[in-house]
């Protein structure tokens, strides 16, 4: 009986199957493609006395997944949720661990601000919702407290050349 050269890798390789780099390369491609882009920021200030550096949600699935599954907002930041067309618009609190502030916007003024508590009941259909007074372009929502002085009327200003992502590019 012959044995093979120690160095002999053959039976080795045969069993490996054969590469196909052609089908590596669209692998790549389809997940980096399936990536979710990060949100867009920008900075918000609100009657020249709230600064605040916010996610814009922009996209349907964006606003639809809004701050829920997050365990806390840090302060000084928040989301900023667009509407086009404005319109009369709900928001509810479901999968929120935290409560948060929340201003209704139109015409680029505040037309109401309400603090939202977390809910997190077992079955969402038991989460309150809270409806817009009227029709809105935007609402902003940051962390409880820091909308507490801010009354209805006070202008906003969004500043995407500002933010703190944009200067970093």
């Amino acid at each position: 009986m012959h044995s093979p050269p120690a160095h002999d890798h053959t039976l080795t390789a045969h069993r490996r199957p054969p590469r196909r780099p052609g089908i590596l390369a669209v692998d790549v491609v389809v997940l980096t493609g399936c990536a979710a882009e990060p949100p867009a920021t920008a900075l918000v200030v609100v009657d020249d006395q709230v600064h605040l550096t916010v996610e814009l949600a922009r996209t349907t699935n964006q606003q639809r997944l809004g701050l829920a599954g997050r365990d806390r907002m840090p302060q000084g930041t928040g989301m900023l949720f667009e509407f086009d067309p404005p319109g009369a618009r709900r928001v509810w609190m479901a999968g929120m661990t935290f409560p948060i502030d929340i201003a209704w916007i139109s015409n680029g003024r505040v037309i109401a601000t309400d603090t939202l508590p977390p809910c997190t009941a077992p079955h969402t259909g038991e989460c309150p919702r809270w409806q817009s007074p009227g029709d809105v372009e935007a609402l902003l929502e940051t962390s409880a407290g820091s909308l507490d002085d801010i009354d209805p009327g006070a202008t906003i200003t969004l500043d995407t050349a500002r933010s703190p992502a944009t200067r970093r590019q």
